[in-house]
């Protein structure tokens, strides 16, 4: 579709939504002509498809002045996306469960109006009203928004967390667009990789003692961590033990995530470890859809995952499923909702199907799930997790996401995963390890992001210049 912006111009925005009603190879020209006088704004929209003009118009009123540019460019923004959507519904009638808020953490932005000193009936009605949110979703976001406050709440001074990222998997999923690499292929690499991450755990620990920094939650991720032998994950376990004081820490988390690699032998390694948390993803329990997405594992062999991680003593365990993966019905997603919530794990994490560019299902003939199907999905996960005693306390929504929905995590109110919650908010310092990590330096109200190298090749190759990035670390939290 081209697109021709009279007046202002929001590229970015506009595309979202644009995406939401066309598909790529669908031809057309949409045009936007935007005024602002006095206080009134106004949009007029056209859209030329299929031989047929389409048109929507949008009015907003200022009732009181605004300084601040930031604020005036959301509402512009707000009100040429609006006035698109209005005239787009006239050619397909899409629900858009989220209005145009189109913001990676709708909770945060909950928040924020709150620390404004707006009240809970302003901030429904600046969802409902201005951003033309469903009421459904802006509760979730109320809902959200004060579960994470809570936990915020015992973020502790001179605290960092850690991630770990261990950069293999036994096969790469047709969605997948995490750092990871197929095991044929970089499997040789794995005990260089494993013998360096040691050294750079005991960097890490060397500068947490000088700058007198505790560590309040670790998580191991990738990749799958537990595609790493028990020998493997015995050394990196006696690594963090030995170098990081975790006698007081609130949260350890081991990424188990495909259960084909998951053994008895592994999650006592993690136990002994002092993980005290566990996720094991089987994306859907339909075997048809995971021979599609390229996961190595039966739904059988998942249930015997978590069968073993119950036996060994982990009380604190995750699933993960996905909306809307390849060929799959509201039905066949049901079924796996109902599924995992007869294990009832502490933490069940609900993610909306999102093709990223670098995922081989971007170059495949698969579009995603309609946004109707796919709200029809996320509506009954949430009330049937919520009957079940679960809180939603974390969310977060990206781009080309299917219906442009959201991630949503439920937990048990005590298994609320802090480290979850942290990442998202951007509220502490996260140190990263490993490969495919990107440190977050929070001080003084600012980010300084510091990414470590991708590939494990590169990961070893260039180990001195992840060490001199600790250093940099280091002179930032110093400063």
């Amino acid at each position: 579709m081209l697109l021709i912006q009279n007046g202002y111009s929001c590229d970015f925005e506009m595309n979202i939504f644009i995406n939401i009603f066309f598909k790529k190879s669908e031809e057309g020209t949409i045009t936007t002509d935007f005024s602002h006088e006095n206080d009134l704004i106004k949009v007029n929209t056209k859209i030329e498809f299929s031989g047929k003009e389409y048109f929507g118009d949008f009015s907003y009123s200022f009732k009181n002045s605004i300084d601040d540019k930031k604020k005036i460019k959301k509402i512009y923004g707000i009100c040429v996306v609006r006035s698109f959507i209005v005239a787009a519904k006239n050619i397909r009638n899409i629900d858009i469960p989220w209005g145009v808020l189109s913001g990676i953490r709708p909770a945060k932005y909950v928040r924020s109006l709150k620390e404004e000193g707006k009240t809970e009936e302003e901030i429904t009605k600046i969802l409902t009203e201005t951003f033309d949110v469903s009421e459904k979703k802006c509760n979730l976001a109320k809902k959200v928004a004060k579960n994470e406050e809570e936990i915020l709440k015992r973020v502790k001074n001179n605290s960092v967390s850690l991630y770990i990222g261990i950069p293999f998997c036994p096969s790469r999923c047709l969605y997948c667009s995490f750092v990871s690499t197929d095991i044929k292929l970089s499997g040789r690499y794995m005990d260089e990789f494993v013998n360096l991450l040691i050294k750079e755990i005991e960097k890490t620990g060397e500068i947490l003692k000088e700058l007198k920094f505790s560590v309040q939650n670790i998580y191991i991720g990738g990749g799958t961590p537990t595609t790493l032998s028990e020998n493997h994950l015995n050394r990196i376990f006696d690594a963090i033990k030995t170098n990081i004081d975790i006698k007081n820490i609130d949260e350890f988390t081991l990424e188990a995530g495909r259960p084909d690699t998951i053994t008895r032998e592994k999650l006592l390694a993690a136990k002994n470890g002092g993980v005290t948390r566990i996720s094991i993803n089987p994306q859907t329990l339909n075997d048809e859809t995971l021979k599609i997405i390229g996961r190595k594992h039966s739904v059988d062999e998942f249930y015997r995952a978590f069968e073993i991680s119950k036996s060994v003593g982990f009380n604190s365990i995750n699933t993960d499923l996905i909306a809307g993966l390849p060929g799959e019905t509201p039905e066949m997603f049901k079924k796996s909702v109902d599924g995992i919530l007869k294990l009832n794990p502490e933490n069940i994490t609900i993610h909306s199907m999102c093709v990223k560019k670098s995922a081989e299902l971007n170059f495949s003939d698969f579009t995603l799930t309609d946004s109707e199907k796919m709200n029809s999905m996320l509506s009954y996960a949430e009330e049937k997790i919520t009957e079940n005693g679960k809180e939603p306390y974390y969310m977060y929504r990206q781009k080309n996401i299917s219906g442009n929905l959201e991630n949503v995590g439920y937990s048990d109110i005590e298994h609320f995963s802090a480290y979850n919650i942290n990442i998202m908010e951007e509220i502490q310092t996260i140190i990263a390890l490993g490969g495919g990590g990107v440190s977050k330096i929070v001080k003084n109200g600012e980010i300084t992001r510091i990414p470590n190298f991708k590939e494990p090749y590169e990961y070893i190759r260039r180990f001195d210049e992840i060490i001199a990035k600790k250093e940099e670390a280091k002179n930032i939290l110093k400063s």
